[in-house]
């Protein structure tokens, strides 16, 4: 019993333990200022780690996310003087593009999908490097403005979009066929295909809806900035990844949820983070804190599974 509520709750209880943590010995950490950054933060990862959540149910990986959300700054940049509404279109289909182009290597040519998205993510960046000439390049003042603006005055859309994006993912993983499909697969692709299930497809799609939400991703982090680096994106793919495992889902497969799960594994690296800058502590020590924490995850994760397995 004891054991079952440490697997269920254990995650959101340290959540609570590290806010009253640095509640405690940082004056300034539970300040609105602080909270509001803590939530432009976690937009840019909210977003792209909502898409990578139904590749890994799958039982797959898309490391190429960061770099996709790179091109797509990139192209904001390139199609920023047609207006806001061309950019988002053409950013949305390129993500769907480059989503494709790794859906279709790893379900119909069966690559491996983490050395294929391994090799893409340094393939993206160089296109991307290309695109911008490898330096900083401002996005336009009007696209700027467009990504600055606030529902109501205080909801800002770079936040209301990231939210929006998570709850629409959720309701498609626990409502829909398509998700269903995607946890049967997850689980055991052999017997999905035994079930009649589309397993090519549905594989396929995940990559498309993981491409699409990375692309969402780089534009919303273009558009807060006003402008893109070549850091742009960089390590995005780790951060989701760590976040999605730390947030229950499977690397195995077949389990995990977008909200609460990813949602709170986001925000659990977010809070790390800004906690240890209201600190004044190295910024490597984050790394070191966000490995263990991924180590511990994996680790559960595998005991969850022999669990499993033995019941």
């Amino acid at each position: 019993m004891i054991n079952r509520l440490a697997f269920r709750y254990g995650f959101y209880i340290l959540i609570f333990l590290l806010i009253i943590f640095f509640t405690f010995i940082s004056n300034g950490f539970l300040s609105i200022s602080n909270w509001t950054q803590i939530s432009i933060a976690s937009c840019f990862l909210l977003a792209a780690s909502a898409g990578l959540t139904v590749v890994l149910i799958t039982g797959n990986i898309d490391l190429s996310v960061g770099s996709i959300a790179y091109i797509a700054a990139s192209v904001a940049y390139l199609t920023a003087d047609l207006g806001p509404l061309i950019t988002i279109i053409t950013v949305l289909f390129v993500g769907s593009f480059l989503g494709l182009i790794n859906g279709f290597l790893v379900a119909y040519l069966n690559m491996n999908s983490l050395l294929t998205t391994l090799g893409l993510l340094i393939a993206y960046r160089g296109v991307s490097l290309v695109l911008t000439g490898g330096t900083m390049q401002k996005i336009g003042e009007e696209l700027a403005n467009f990504g600055s603006f606030k529902f109501f005055g205080f909801i800002p859309l770079i936040f209301t979009v990231s939210f929006f994006l998570m709850i629409l993912i959720q309701f498609v993983m626990k409502a829909t066929r398509f998700g269903r499909y995607c946890y049967a697969i997850g689980n055991n692709e052999f017997s999905a295909i035994k079930l009649g299930i589309p397993v090519k497809k549905i594989k396929l799609i995940s990559f498309i809806i993981a491409g699409v939400c990375a692309a969402i991703s780089g534009l919303l982090l273009a558009m807060y900035l006003g402008e893109i680096t070549t850091f742009t994106g960089r390590g995005m793919e780790f951060q989701a990844v760590a976040a999605i495992v730390i947030g229950g889902t499977s690397l195995f497969g077949g389990r995990g949820n977008v909200l609460p799960g990813t949602m709170a594994g986001v925000l659990l690296l977010v809070i790390i983070n800004n906690g240890l800058g209201t600190l004044g502590v190295s910024p490597y020590i984050y790394s070191f804190v966000v490995g263990a924490l991924i180590f511990v995850a994996i680790y559960l994760d595998s005991i969850k599974n022999r669990y499993i397995i033995k019941k």
